[in-house]
This record gives C-alpha cells, sequence and structure tokens, in this order.
C-alpha cells in the first residue's frame, strides 16, 4: 500500500516512477566494447521524490531498482528473488529465506541476510518517519520498535549467518509471501547509507540498488531520467536493454505529441486522447488498484467542522450527491472504474469461488447517487451539529483529472444541498501530500494503490491507529474484523474473506471515507516494445524482461 499527477492524486509521488529525450528504441554500437545497445524512451506516471526505501511514499516503477526477497510473477505469483528458497514452520509464524550467493548491490557489496535485518530496522526506527512502518506489523514487536517503546534489536529478525534471514511474526500473516515482493522490504547497504547520512537517497550517486536498473541523471522531482543496466544484478542475463529514458511531462498533451514525433516508445492517455486511439493497434489497456477517495479531517480544532465530520449523516449526504458513473464515463472518459465499494476491482478472489472481492462488498449507500436521500441525510445532519449552512476547503492536487473531479463535487453538492459552500483549494502535489499527512486540512481528495493483491491492502490503512488515517475516522469493530484477518492463523480462509466483508460494510455505511473512482491505465505502446509488466499492485511498472523485437 503501497500511492498523484497526471492521471490522479497519490498519496505522493513515488520512489522511482532522465537526461533528454532519446531517439525512439535505436539500437547503436556503444563505443567501449562494440555491443549491441538497446534503448527505448517511455513516459512516467510520476516524477520521484526520493531513491530511499525508508523514506519513499510510494513505489511506481521501484521494481526497477530494488528487488526485495520474492518476485510478483506474470501470473501474480510469488516466486524467489534474492531469496532462492524459503521455509515456513509448521505453526505460519517463522520464514526463513535462503539469499542468493550472487547477490550484490549496484556497487559490488554483497547483499547478504544482516542488509535485510538492517533495512527493516531503518525503517521501523521511529526516527526515520517511514509512511510505509504499518506494513510491518504483524512481525515480531514491530509496532512496539516503531512507535519507541522497543529498541530496534527486538524486532523480530535475525541473521543467524550471510545467507541466512529469518523472519519471527507475532501471529501467522495470511498473505506474507505477497508482501516480501514490496520494495518496502528491500534490503539496504548500511555502509553506504552511513556515509551519505542525511543525503543518501537525494542523488543517484548516493544510492545503491538490487534490483535490474540503476538511476543515472536524477535528482529529486526531476522530469528526465534514465534506467541503465545493473552490471552487478544477480539475474542480470534477462535484462535485455541497456538503457531506459523515462520522461515525466506534467502536460499529457506534450507526452503524446511526443510519441506522435515519434520521440516516445511509450505513452499514457487520458480524457479525449482515449476517444481518438479507441481502435488503434498501440491502443493497450489495465486496470491498476488505486483507490480516490474524498476525506474529512475529523480531529479539525475548528469545532463547528469538528462536529460536521465527526457526523455520519453529514457525510453520507454529500457522498450520496455524487454520480461516479458521470465520473468515470464522462469526466474522465474511459480513464477511471467506477467504484462498488472501498476496494478495488480486480484486487483479489474468493477462495471459495474464485469471485472478485469488488462484486461482492457492501458498497451500498457508500457509492450511490441518491439526491433525494442526500437531502435528508443533509437535514438530520445539520439538526445534529445545530447548524443552518456549512463551508469548509477541499483541497486538492494541482492535477487535471483530480481539478475536474473536484469541480465537479463542489458542483453537484452545492447544488443538491441547501447552504453547503465548499472552497476548491489546489496545491501542488507535495504539498498536499505534507498537509495531508500533518493533518493540515479541512477536507482532500486523496488515495493509494494497492501494496498487495488484498483486501487488507485498502482496509488496513483505515484502522485507528494507522498512520496513514490521515482523516482519524475510528470503529473499534472495524479495527477488531481487520486485525483478525492479517493476524489471526486463518486455516478457513472464507471465514477471513467474510470478515474482511463485514469491515469493508463498516466503512461504507460509517463513511469513513468516501470512494470516487479507481484508476484505469490506457496507453500507447509501440508495436515492437515487448515483456512490459504492467501489475495491478505495488510496483507498477516493470522493465525487467523489456525487449525490442521490430
Amino acid at each position: 500500500m503501497k500511492h498523484y499527477l497526471r492521471k490522479v492524486v497519490l498519496l505522493a509521488a513515488g520512489i522511482m516512477s532522465v537526461g533528454a529525450l532519446a531517439a525512439c528504441s535505436n539500437q547503436s554500437k556503444s563505443k567501449d566494447n562494440g555491443k549491441l545497445v538497446r534503448t527505448a524512451s517511455l513516459s512516467a506516471n510520476y516524477s520521484i521524490i526520493t531513491l530511499d526505501i525508508s523514506k519513499a511514499q510510494g513505489f511506481d516503477n521501484a521494481g526497477n531498482l530494488y528487488d526485495s526477497l520474492l518476485y510478483m510473477n506474470k501470473n501474480h505469483k510469488p516466486v524467489p528473488a534474492l531469496a532462492s528458497k524459503y521455509a515456513v514452520s509448521k505453526d505460519g509464524r517463522t520464514y526463513t529465506f535462503t539469499i542468493r550467493k550472487n547477490a550484490k548491490f549496484s556497487n559490488g557489496d554483497p547483499i547478504t541476510a544482516q542488509s535485510f535485518v538492517y533495512s527493516w530496522r531503518r525503517t521501523l526506527n521511529p526516527k526515520t518517519k517511514s509512511t510505509h512502518a504499518y506494513l510491518f506489523d504483524g512481525v515480531k514487536n514491530a509496532e512496539k520498535v516503531n512507535f519507541g517503546k522497543l529498541p530496534l534489536t527486538a524486532l523480530g529478525v535475525d541473521a543467524p549467518n550471510k545467507r541466512t534471514f529469518v523472519v519471527h511474526l507475532d501471529r501467522p500473516i495470511a498473505y506474507f509471501t505477497k508482501l516480501m515482493t514490496y520494495q518496502a522490504f528491500s534490503p539496504q547497504d548500511q555502509k553506504v547509507v552511513n556515509k551519505y547520512g542525511a543525503s543518501y537517497g537525494q542523488a543517484a550517486s548516493k544510492t545503491v540498488f538490487s534490483g535490474p536498473y540503476v538511476i543515472k541523471n536524477w535528482s529529486p522531482q526531476s522530469n528526465t531520467w534514465t534506467f541503465s543496466k545493473n552490471q552487478n544484478y544477480w539475474d542480470k542475463k534477462h535484462v535485455k536493454m541497456n538503457t531506459i529514458h523515462m520522461n515525466y511531462v506534467n502536460d499529457p498533451q506534450t507526452s503524446l505529441s511526443l510519441y506522435q514525433a515519434k520521440k516516445l516508445d511509450f505513452t499514457i492517455l487520458i480524457g479525449d486522447q482515449v476517444s481518438h486511439y479507441k481502435n488503434s493497434k498501440d491502443l493497450y489497456h489495465g486496470p491498476y488498484s488505486y483507490m480516490n477517495y474524498l476525506v474529512y479531517n475529523q480531529k479539525i480544532k475548528n469545532p463547528t467542522l469538528r462536529k460536521a465530520f465527526n457526523n455520519v449523516n453529514i457525510r453520507k449526504a454529500i457522498s450520496l450527491t455524487i454520480d461516479r458513473s458521470q465520473i468515470s464515463n464522462n469526466l474522465l472518459k474511459g480513464e477511471s472504474l467506477k467504484p462498488t465499494g472501498f476496494v478495488t476491482k480486480y484486487l483479489a478472489y474468493d477462495p471459495a469461488n474464485n469471485k472478485d472481492f469488488a462484486s461482492q462488498q457492501y458498497g451500498g449507500e457508500g457509492v450511490a447517487y441518491n439526491p433525494k436521500l442526500a437531502k435528508d441525510y443533509w437535514r438530520k445532519g445539520l439538526k445534529q451539529i445545530g447548524q443552518k449552512k456549512l463551508s469548509f476547503d477541499l483541497m486538492v492536487a494541482n492535477a487535471d483529472n483530480v481539478k475536474k473531479v473536484s469541480e465537479y463535487i463542489k458542483s453537484t453538492a452545492e447544488k443538491q444541498l441547501p447552504g453547503l459552500k465548499i472552497n476548491l483549494q489546489t496545491v501542488p502535489q507535495e504539498v498536499q501530500y505534507a498537509r495531508g499527512v500533518s493533518g493540515d486540512f479541512e477536507a482532500y481528495i486523496t488515495g493509494r494503490g494497492a501494496d498487495i493483491a488484498d483486501p487488507t491492502a485498502f482496509l488496513q490503512p483505515m484502522m485507528s491507529k494507522n498512520s496513514m488515517n490521515y482523516g482519524s475516522w475510528s470503529n473499534a469493530e472495524f479495527d477488531k474484523l481487520i486485525s483478525q484477518s492479517i493476524y489471526t492463523n486463518n486455516a478457513d480462509p472464507t471465514v477471513r474473506w467474510n470478515k474482511m466483508l463485514k469491515a469493508e460494510k463498516i466503512i461504507m455505511q460509517q463513511q469513513g471515507a468516501t470512494p470516487l473512482f479507481q484508476n484505469y491505465n490506457l496507453y500507447l505502446k509501440r508495436p515492437y516494445l515487448h515483456g512490459i509488466t504492467h501489475n495491478t499492485t505495488g510496483s507498477q511498472w516493470n522493465y525487467k524482461y523489456m525487449y525490442i523485437k521490430k
């Protein structure tokens, strides 16, 4: 879980998503050894804020720079990566990973079991203030370590020798192997981190990598950068591309123009662009497990707004004025999906019958459009808080799609709810993220992508004490159900599944957050470009197996 620019407002632009635009997918002889060089130019969803995985806000392209213990293959199954194999104890509480003999960082330093111990401890160190620390919950003592109640050495990880990494869990975690594919759990080189201190991850020359590529020509929030083949990568024989030029272009029309001019091999489409290319042989598409939603600050200091945002009838009323079909079909024109509830479509499937969680979840009034019922809730809510009108600021990131959606919400809600005034507050993405984390907002449109292919990827961050629950919504029964879904030994997967469905129903009935739309990627890709892996969760784009064949 683990989440804004051109397409939607994300929790924050990710780590990983250079150089000037290169000639499109050229092949030439290198000057040094005469070997064939393969090069491509692609567009990126987001800019990169930091290369430090402990401080990253998202992992859009992280899989190209960092390997984890396991890898999610094209069939969405966890398979060996930096760990050549692993074993699980009978009680499901101990995992023993064997680190590959030839695993190295990009600078040639060996990747050992201690590299993982150090990385996990660093991320959970309270001083790091990692937004992904919650993903480690369930690892023995992780929460207490993260809250400073126990020393880092109390974390349930051991390195009995260089190639053996042992993880002890408080309780079995149903999706633990899926977690181990995520870059938040990748190793770090302690020598390099210590050498550069606070500047680690702020320059390519001050960072080392464990994945198929290294990054060059990058600085924080660059619009261009280069992925170059990592010559020390354990599986470099399968990496076909030597150079991939990445280009984050804030204006989608400019990106499309570059594709049309054959200066890009790949570009993401939005809005009207989609309809123009609906019959193109270059058009590809696929869902991304990213949900965009509206959040209210339920701990805001303003007493009137605090009462209003804590009133479920007020929250329900605003939600019921939003026609999500209008957003998906007209405003965003095919590049989004209408939500059926709080969890995205195409994420997780019922172990009993393989039905999509999204087709079974409650959703209910939480995603319905009902102006008449909205007015009823509105009148009731205003009476309960002793007000005749309500005004609040809605903060949104400076991104085209989100601005469209916020303008629609303002228009439709104000029209249908007498006395409501919504003031749109557009800010740069990084400002929105910082203010969201610190609670410096009244209401805002945010969202998150799933870190793993499990409903808890969306439900867990809404638990009362979770650091990513920025609106501070709280429900004890919801917390209990999610805790049981994650940490109990779920011998019966159907029981676990039903607990998650009950939890989703609670958050929708209470409008702990208001779902707006799910991302849906439509993009143009040259027919000769093959092997790009598009993941619905975690690291969205992976180029390890990419190759050019004309």
